[in-house]
């Protein structure tokens, strides 16, 4: 029986990276991503599990980002927030909850900053406002490196708000927020950004050119691990 493995980083999707995120157990590792049931995996022999694990750790490290303002998944163009100044109180407040417990949030994160488009006229477009009701499963499909590119504009976006609007709507958010939290001040996300900030930051340099229309069930090149 074989593995068929993502081949490249671009093969990766945001739900891998949710389980890469987690966890270090080979076995859950290396479901995410074949699909194979534990109890199949665990009959396996144990070198090649290693094995497979070993080849998706080495993917991790090949990190690299791209930002795309428009993106398609099940067949919907979704676009990228196009006006920071337009994001709403319970935008951030939704925002600054999912980052608290990141990962099994990223979804809903990407839903959030990812929204259907209601018209668009060359490269600019208008999206649906945000309901908090809104599917967040299509973003499991989203690539590794789409899901670091609005990580990063999001945590850039936000920094310069904070300095260029302190008195505008980004400030009400966070006294909001900072109220909720009972008296024990603004909530900060700082442990999330920096972390995304530092493992991201290093591949921008290289980041690829992707298409600004993206299928994320056709760009897989599978690599195998075969068990005798």
């Amino acid at each position: 029986m074989k593995l068929r493995l993502p081949a490249k980083y671009l093969d990766l999707k945001l739900r891998h990276l949710q389980v890469f995120e987690t966890t270090d157990d080979p076995i859950e590792r290396v479901k995410a991503v074949t699909g194979f049931p534990a109890d199949t995996l665990r009959k396996m022999p144990h070198a090649v599990i290693i094995k497979a694990d070993e080849h998706l750790r080495r993917l991790e490290k090949q990190e690299m980002s791209t930002h795309l303002k428009v993106i398609e998944l099940d067949g919907v163009e979704y676009g990228f927030v196009p006006d920071w100044e337009e994001f709403t109180t319970g935008e951030w407040i939704d925002m600054e909850g999912y980052t608290k417990n990141f990962w099994p949030n990223a979804h809903k994160a990407m839903s959030l900053l990812y929204r259907p488009i209601k018209q668009r006229v060359g490269d600019s477009y208008t999206i649906e406002p945000y309901t908090a009701k809104e599917d967040a499963r299509p973003f499991l499909d989203l690539p590794a490196p789409v899901v670091a590119g609005a990580l990063l504009f999001f945590w850039n976006s936000e920094q310069e708000l904070w300095s260029d609007l302190q008195s505008s709507l980004i400030q009400k958010a966070k006294e909001v927020m900072s109220f909720q939290q009972s008296g024990v001040g603004t909530p900060s996300s700082t442990t999330w950004r920096e972390r995304i900030y530092s493992r991201w930051t290093r591949s921008r340099r290289s980041a690829s050119a992707m298409p600004s229309h993206i299928s994320p069930t056709s760009r897989t090149s599978p690599s195998s691990v075969s068990s005798k």
